[in-house]
């Protein structure tokens, strides 16, 4: 796990999402409009409930942020991306671990992904490879002229009464499936929340962001 780039000052921060037509606000607010969702749900839930529901309403918060700006929405089979004017630029949602959000953490997602987000990956490598585990290009060479993902890492920390998230530029996937290397990770404020605030019994996390790949065949 290793990232290339880290930016964790608050100028350097605001400078590099300038640079990518977003501002810090863009971001958060959809974080936390997906805190009130996951606090929301209580021990009659089903235990999926929080998870996917915070995920949802994320996703939602960032396309409503974004969407007004000319970015458009896209269910590229079922991978939720929201994409800059100039299709350049996608923002995808995903749950980290607990090093998300940290300046000197080696985050990796919270889960497994599917075969979509490994493609995402690919596109940003520019490579044609499965997994990678090994040496990693030079970030000069990653992906020239073509779509680059991002990925919205979040995590909340019933420990440490917050919830901290990064946006990031994912260039690694092990073959477990998971996200843990990146060219960029752009580390943003923290949302802290009270203890009252959160209703859910076990670890405050819940199931991990879902993937879902639909296997659809035509009838005979």
């Amino acid at each position: 796990m290793l990232s290339f780039k880290v930016y964790s000052e608050i100028w350097d921060v605001n400078r590099r999402l300038a640079e990518l037509d977003l501002e810090e606000g863009n971001l958060i607010r959809p974080v936390q409009r997906g805190l009130a969702a996951w606090a929301s749900c209580t021990a009659n839930h089903p235990p999926i409930a929080a998870g996917v529901w915070a995920w949802a309403e994320t996703v939602c918060a960032l396309r409503e942020e974004l969407v007004p700006d000319r970015w458009e929405r896209s269910n590229e089979a079922n991978l939720p991306l929201t994409i800059n004017p100039g299709k350049a630029l996608a923002i995808c949602v995903n749950t980290g671990d607990e090093d998300t959000g940290l300046k000197v953490g080696a985050p990796c997602t919270g889960s497994s992904k599917g075969p979509r987000t490994r493609k995402a990956v690919l596109e940003n490598l520019g490579q044609s490879v499965m997994f990678v585990d090994e040496v990693l290009p030079d970030p000069a060479t990653l992906n020239k002229g073509g779509r680059v993902v991002w990925i919205l890492l979040i995590y909340r920390d019933r420990k440490a009464r917050e919830v901290r998230c990064e946006l990031s530029r994912p260039i690694s996937i092990n073959s477990q499936g998971y996200v843990d290397g990146w060219a960029e990770r752009i580390i943003l404020s923290r949302t802290p929340f009270d203890e009252d605030f959160v209703s859910l019994t076990d670890d405050g996390n819940g199931p991990q962001t879902p993937e879902i790949d639909l296997d659809i065949k035509k009838r005979a």
